[in-house]
């Protein structure tokens, strides 16, 4: 059972990870300190991440 919880508690680590590098990309975006096309490259490679979502026209 221990081994399961300890598990789930990495999977959890790895998903707030991943929602912090996409925070802290909008907050870049947001301060105007990135290049142009980073969201077209971004986003090709990754279009169903929340952070490609909600910039998408």
């Amino acid at each position: 059972m221990k081994n399961k919880t300890s598990s789930n508690v990495l999977e959890k680590i790895d998903v707030a990870k991943k929602r912090i590098n996409e925070l802290e990309t909008m907050i870049t975006h947001w301060q105007g300190n990135n290049s142009v096309d980073y969201w077209d490259i971004e986003c090709s490679m990754n279009p169903s991440s929340q952070a490609c979502l909600l910039f998408n026209d």
